[in-house]
């Protein structure tokens, strides 16, 4: 790779709309090796490294082991990580997310994290670690569990009190 040769894509956008987007950019960009299992992508060489920033300090890193859609149906990529410790989920979102970038050279991915948004149920940070889920009418997000508690016992939005119930796949509709 020459000098002039651009390492650091901003691949926020396509993080943010789902998978695949964000494979044809490792592919064009690093030399992945991955399996396609129903809508997750296996890395099979597990050579690409994710690392969290916050304020441009690190405090988070290991290999991505799958790159995948959201449980919940909306759009977005879920990466799991193998920390050596553990296996994390990692769900970048618009509200705990400023920017993604891929270096192609390191082969690297660095999420820059800034909690945007306050769980509707709890009132903390929404994190990079943590599931969301929203309101299909106000949207207001909230902790998965919270919210899920919440309209278990109230039948209601916590934001805007419309009735809601949840279905039985776990899902929140319109009661």
């Amino acid at each position: 790779m020459s000098p002039k040769e651009e390492t650091k894509i901003d691949i926020t956008q396509e993080v943010f709309k789902e998978p695949i987007e964000v494979i044809k950019q490792l592919t064009a960009n690093v030399n992945i090796e991955y399996t396609k299992v129903i809508q997750t992508y296996v890395l099979e060489n597990r050579i690409l490294e994710l690392i969290l920033l916050k304020n441009g300090s690190s405090y988070f890193k290991g290999k991505v082991v799958w790159i995948g859609n959201r449980k919940d149906d909306s759009q977005g990529t879920v990466f799991c990580v193998d920390t050596k410790t553990e296996l994390k989920k990692i769900n970048p979102t618009a509200e705990n997310t400023e920017e993604i970038i891929l270096d192609s050279k390191k082969e690297t991915i660095l999420i820059s994290t800034e909690s945007k948004a306050k769980c509707s149920v709890c009132g903390k940070d929404i994190e990079i670690f943590d599931e969301v889920m929203g309101c299909p009418l106000c949207e207001a997000k909230a902790h998965k569990e919270h919210i899920l508690d919440w309209i278990k016992m109230k039948h209601n939005c916590p934001v805007c009190k419309k009735s809601l119930d949840i279905s039985s796949t776990g899902q929140i509709i319109v009661d």
